[in-house]
């Protein structure tokens, strides 16, 4: 097959592409460097998304409890979730499956006879699953540095809640980026393969 063959193009080389995932990067990036670090001095403790090895309900009354008195760290919290932690789901849900796409179709022109349909079916629905559980983590979170949540005792159903979609959150997209590194296994598989022969 050739580049003109439908479904083959590869869309890394799409300069909207490459600006999505610069985007994304960009927006990665501020809340962890700028956001995240704000935060924490804030209210001196840590945001659930930066919790990557998990926590307790015990921790979300502990997170609720500093952002109750601290002002600015509710501030912020409110000002987060309600905008870039919004943006980042969906844009970290499009770039990891258009770098699905763009693998399949790396495998379709190095003569893979994988289904042009198929492959774009699984592209989009490899991120689904991450993209509804980060959302509904990033609603609940919301809700508990809301000023009714924080004007009263830590919503029981929040604190249990929250640390399981953070934990689902975090294994959803690492199991679609396990999806993305093994179509690009297959590329590279079959690019030696070829250059072998």
């Amino acid at each position: 097959m050739t580049d003109q063959t439908p479904g083959a193009a590869n869309p890394l080389r799409s300069p909207a592409i490459i600006a999505l995932f610069a985007i994304t990067a960009g927006v990665f990036l501020w809340i962890v460097l700028v956001t995240a670090p704000a935060f924490e001095q804030a209210a001196g403790v840590a945001l659930p998304d930066g919790r990557i090895f998990g926590y307790l309900p015990s921790d979300v009354a502990a997170m609720h409890a500093a952002v109750k008195a601290n002002p600015e760290a509710a501030v912020i919290a409110n000002r987060l979730y309600r905008t870039l932690e919004f943006i980042l789901p969906a844009l970290v849900a499009l770039s990891v499956s258009l770098l699905a796409a763009s693998g399949f179709a790396a495998l379709i022109r190095l003569g893979s006879t994988m289904s042009v349909p198929l492959t774009r079916i699984i592209s989009g629905a490899i991120s689904v699953p991450y993209l509804v559980i980060d959302l509904r983590e990033n609603g609940l979170a919301q809700a508990l540095f809301s000023a009714q949540s924080l004007a009263g005792d830590v919503p029981v159903g929040i604190a249990r809640m929250l640390p399981a979609f953070t934990a689902w959150k975090f294994a959803t997209l690492g199991a679609a980026l396990l999806v993305v590194i093994a179509i690009w296994f297959q590329v590279a598989l079959r690019a030696r393969r070829q250059a072998g022969k």
